[in-house]
């Protein structure tokens, strides 16, 4: 059977259009109705159902199974499903698995991947040698089973092979601290010395809002953003020489940007992004002076763009393009270079939970003891702030994670160190759940300062950001020289948060490892 290309979009795990209702609107409607619009075909809301969690799923089953819907839907309700990670959705997805549409065989196999359920092994290896459809390359003459790699890549997921949007990343040596409750010696290797900031008066009057470690869906926010107004001058942080100007978006005015090195013809300094083009006071290759105006902060509001007026500042190491970008990487927190007070101490929110690996499926628990086993994440929830009076989206550079118990040696791990370059910044997904997951444990949280979930056995140990971070967990049944690396018995998890001036934040708790 051979269809028209145009047929393969729709494979595709979501389409490009997102929904522009606000995530917490959505989940507060009658889910009903939420459903009933999905349903007719709007399936733009599928970011606020995958928020809602468990309760959607019954009415996400009954849209995958309505033959009579369109198929765009159906698959679209077999992507949530998986999204949301719900064990009572995985006989439903199995029995998708022979629909007569290609495009939800194939999305019911990835969403089995993803919820890591062993009922699926061997309808996905059936599926995986026999699925007749066939499509044809136009341009390479090739047959492609497409369903039949979707769930190959359902099985390696189910293996825990791969996180299934890992970019073909495979899972990496492990490395373990001696000492989980101290700040590991610092990654940092530019020379850090005391700096103006880039706006009049001190610390409290920059308006810094995110901050270098702020983790977002798509990637990590390396820099600071200062809240100010539009039009209101920026400064020279350092002196340096102009060493690039560019813009990655030539359509917007408003993200422009240009990089002050510090040394003549160098490729590392100042990146400042957001000034408005038309105001800028120099050209490549002049000399800044410390303090020296650089221009104005652009407006935010310009044609059709919308956002709040800010700067966003970060150190960086640059390289010019042929095409005349510039690409840029963050080296250091730029917070190491300014002065100012923090006596307050990150936050580990209580309590920290305990899901089967990759999947959002807790396991039981009593009043204060988790009884786990298999593979298993740690989830914590993590806030911090400079300033107790401050509402901003901070994130801490550097966590650990230890598990001790009776019978067997502490296991220690080194999760994020993000004091020195941030690793791959469109990896947050490794490490970080996103905004639409977390929604379910948000209850009860304050809006400030934000508090960011971070998955804490998805690290290899190495403090560094990578998608094959994704492919860790916590094994309590690996077995080490033919011994049970973690007995059954009662445990102790603790997560410790550490900001840049070394303040930590701490949670212990209590779990039984019990496996078959």
């Amino acid at each position: 059977m051979i269809l028209a290309p145009v047929l393969l979009a729709f494979s595709a795990p979501y389409p490009v259009a997102a929904s522009t209702r606000p995530a917490s609107a959505c989940i507060a409607e009658d889910l009903a109705a939420q459903l009933a619009r999905f349903r007719l075909g709007d399936t733009s809301g599928f970011r606020e159902l995958t928020a809602v969690g468990e309760p959607a799923v019954d009415g996400l089953v009954e849209i995958l199974c309505g033959e009579k819907l369109d198929v765009v839907t159906r698959f679209m309700a077999a992507n949530v499903l998986g999204d949301i990670r719900n064990a009572r959705a995985v006989m439903p997805l199995i029995e998708a698995l022979r629909d007569p549409a290609f495009n939800v065989r194939r999305c019911s196999a990835l969403a089995l991947g993803k919820i890591r359920d062993e009922r699926a092994r061997v309808p996905l290896r059936e599926l995986a040698e026999k699925d007749p459809f066939v499509y044809r390359d136009p341009e390479s003459g090739k047959d492609l089973y497409l369903v039949r790699i979707d769930a190959l890549t359902a099985l390696d997921m189910l293996d825990g092979k791969t996180a299934g949007d890992n970019g073909g990343a495979v899972k990496e040596a492990e490395i373990f601290l001696d000492d989980a409750t101290k700040l590991p010696r610092s990654p940092v290797r530019v020379p850090v010395v005391r700096l103006p900031f880039p706006f009049p008066g001190k610390f409290v009057d920059q308006n810094v809002f995110n901050n270098y470690q702020q983790p977002t869906d798509g990637y990590i926010h390396a820099g600071l953003d200062i809240l100010q107004s539009a039009g209101t001058e920026v400064r020279a942080v350092e002196d340096g020489w102009v060493a690039a100007i560019a813009t990655n978006y030539p359509e917007w005015k408003t993200h422009h940007f240009f990089v002050v090195a510090k040394a003549k013809d160098g490729n590392e300094g100042w990146c400042y992004t957001h000034v408005d083009p038309d105001s800028y006071a120099f050209r490549v290759g002049d000399r800044v002076k410390r303090g020296t105006v650089l221009g104005k902060l652009v407006d935010f509001s310009v044609g059709a763009n919308e956002g709040v007026d800010h700067l966003h500042l970060h150190y960086v190491r640059f390289a010019k393009k042929d095409d005349g970008t510039v690409d840029v990487k963050s080296l250091v927190d730029p917070l190491a270079f300014f002065d100012y007070a923090d006596t307050t101490a990150p936050t580990v929110h209580a309590p920290v939970r305990f899901v089967k690996a990759r999947t959002l499926d807790e396991f039981p628990s009593t009043k204060d003891t988790s009884t786990v086993s298999g593979d298993v994440d740690v989830i914590a929830g993590i806030s911090d702030n400079a300033d107790g009076n401050t509402g901003c989206n901070w994130m801490v550079p550097v966590v650990t994670l230890e598990i001790r118990g009776e019978g067997s040696r502490p296991w220690r791990k080194l999760v994020l160190d993000q004091r020195g370059e941030v690793g791959d910044e469109k990896a947050a997904s490794a490490l970080y759940l996103k905004y639409e997951d977390a929604q379910r444990w948000r209850e009860g949280l304050p809006p400030f300062p934000g508090v960011n979930f971070v998955i804490a056995t998805h690290t290899d140990g190495d403090g560094s950001l990578e998608r094959a971070d994704a492919l860790q967990c916590w094994e309590t049944a690996a077995v080490d020289k033919g011994v049970r690396r973690f007995p059954d018995g009662n445990y102790e998890v603790t997560v410790r948060a550490f900001d840049l001036k070394g303040n930590m934040g701490v949670r212990t708790a209590r779990v039984r490892v019990q496996n078959p």
